[in-house]
């Protein structure tokens, strides 16, 4: 049995944060997706080497990842306006 005196009621703040790595890595698997499909529309009279295509991934892969930073940061801000309030109790041993 616990005593009413061995307890300490906190108020404290629940809410969901989006996980970082999860949205940047989706970004940067998108931003590779999309090089390699702009790749295939470019001609082949025009492509001059590899090199494009490895530019264009970094490139892409980079600005996706940086995207989706940018939205986790965004959902990360919506969400915090919808926090819930709850009282947890403490127990002390």
């Amino acid at each position: 049995m616990t005593n009413f005196e061995d307890q300490a009621n906190q108020e404290v703040e629940i809410r969901r944060a989006p996980k970082v790595l999860a949205f940047a890595l989706t970004g940067a698997a998108i931003g590779l997706i999309l090089s390699f499909v702009l790749n295939l529309f470019i001609p082949e009279a025009t492509r001059t080497n590899e090199n494009l295509l490895g530019l264009m991934l970094v490139a892409l892969g980079s600005l996706g990842l940086g995207l989706g930073v940018a939205a986790a940061i965004t959902y990360d801000l919506i969400s915090s306006r919808k926090t819930k309030r709850a009282v947890a109790s403490k127990e002390v041993q």
